[in-house]
């Protein structure tokens, strides 16, 4: 019976725990994917500034998720 808490108790951690590092990680993947569709961008379209292809792959990107 003692063992089954343990068990419980791990789990419920890591359940938490993933809950809460999921929030933190995607962000920081969608940050990863502008800044690559902003350079991919950039140097397929050499008229393009950095800027306008920024507000292009955010835009792009969001409507996607």
């Amino acid at each position: 019976m003692y063992k089954n808490y343990k068990l419980l108790l791990f789990l419920g951690a890591a359940i938490i725990f993933l809950y809460l590092s999921v929030g933190k990680y995607e962000e920081f993947s969608l940050q990863k994917s502008i800044s690559a569709c902003t350079i991919a961008k950039s140097k397929l379209q050499k008229e393009l500034k950095p800027e306008e292809a920024r507000l292009i792959c955010e835009k792009e990107i969001k409507n996607q998720n």
